[in-house]
């Protein structure tokens, strides 16, 4: 368990899961529930990553008021299974929570300076298929939610996109979404940090997209280095640079404390390029130093992170950041899922935090 205090009186409380059965999974889940409630906190969102076999045991979160992802993995196997979950909530204040009615929740609280929203299970209209324009569709569904409990989207600082089958229409969707952002005036404000992974949801939806918004109670604008501003990196180039309209990562500042959402970074070089195509060892190390390369650049190391997803093209995979994370002790969890290009194979995002 791993907590952001925001102010005085009220923290966030991270807890990230990782199970290799239906089981294992109703256990750890139930596990983690006690440990908010004995702390006084509500779930204010999940992300689940598991396959369908785990229905019984998601099923139950996906009823709850909060906001869900359950992200499918790209195969059902009874073996080498990659799922976790990842819960949050918070204590001292009471969330409020909002629905669409069509599978989006939100959840929304807020300390002495700031307001928080959180909205997950975000999918297009139902009769929108061409890729850019589902994009799009997707996007202003997000836009409409995030209204819905109070929000604009100048106020979102990350964004989740979850897409079955990327690879086949990963162009289409940054066009879209870089249309979207220039009809919604995005580039005018803050760029939000943002994962954009392949898998397949329990929608069955071409993409399901979620979001982190914040916004001040004492006028502060996006941008604000008091409040929440874009960072780069110190190893890769942005990534407007070819072609994708999201930052590195966005620093998030409340009464007591800093935290840095570092947007899912894999293997890319400074030029943009993919790095070592072909060592999934050399991968993950080169994608652990650019993480760790935005966290020296806010005075933060691995030992704050509150919480991560790691990504794996094959389950074999997860063994090479499992050695690597025997220094580290990072919490995360797993996910079996596509990389946006055919020659990545491992991404991480990350979150971390400390208190002041």
């Amino acid at each position: 368990m791993k907590k952001i205090t925001l102010d005085e009186n009220v923290a966030e409380i991270h807890n990230s899961v990782v199970f290799d059965s239906p089981t294992s999974a109703y256990i750890q889940i139930v596990e983690a529930l006690r440990e908010f409630y004995s702390h006084g906190a509500s779930l204010v969102s999940a992300e689940v990553f598991a396959p369908r076999s785990f229905e019984p045991v998601i099923a139950p979160l996906l009823d709850s008021n909060f906001p869900v992802n359950w992200i499918l993995p790209l195969k059902e196997v009874s073996d080498n299974i990659l799922a976790g979950a990842h819960l949050t909530a918070v204590s001292g204040v009471q969330p409020a929570y909002f629905s669409d009615g069509r599978g989006a929740k939100g959840a929304v609280y807020e300390d002495s300076d700031n307001s928080y929203c959180r909205v997950f299970g975000v999918t297009a209209d139902d009769n929108v298929e061409e890729a850019s324009r589902h994009t799009v569709s997707n996007i202003n569904n997000l836009e409409g939610m995030l209204r819905k409990c109070g929000f604009a989207f100048s106020d979102v600082a990350r964004t989740w996109f979850y897409n079955d089958d990327i690879l086949s229409w990963y162009p289409e969707f940054n066009k879209g979404r870089t249309s979207a952002y220039g009809q919604m005036k995005v580039f005018d404000g803050l760029l939000p940090a943002s994962t954009g992974i392949g898998a397949p949801n329990h929608f069955g939806r071409k993409c399901v997209s979620g979001a982190f918004a914040v916004r001040s109670k004492k006028g502060l604008e996006p941008g604000s280095q008091e409040f929440v501003s874009q960072l780069s990196s110190p190893l890769q180039g942005g990534a407007t640079e070819y072609g994708s309209s999201f930052s590195r990562a966005v620093e998030i500042v409340s009464p007591k404390s800093r935290r840095v959402m570092i947007s899912g970074t894999a293997s890319i070089s400074a030029d943009g390029k993919t790095a070592h195509a072909d060592d999934i060892s050399k991968q993950v190390k080169l994608t652990l130093d650019v993480i760790e390369g935005i966290l020296k650049s806010r005075s933060m190391g691995f030992e704050d992170t509150v919480n991560a997803v790691v990504y794996c093209l094959e389950p074999e995979y997860f063994g090479y950041f499992q050695a690597w994370n025997k220094k580290l002790n990072i919490s995360y969890c797993p996910a079996h899922s596509i990389v946006c290009r055919e020659d990545l194979m491992f991404e991480i995002e990350l979150e971390a935090a400390v208190n002041l």
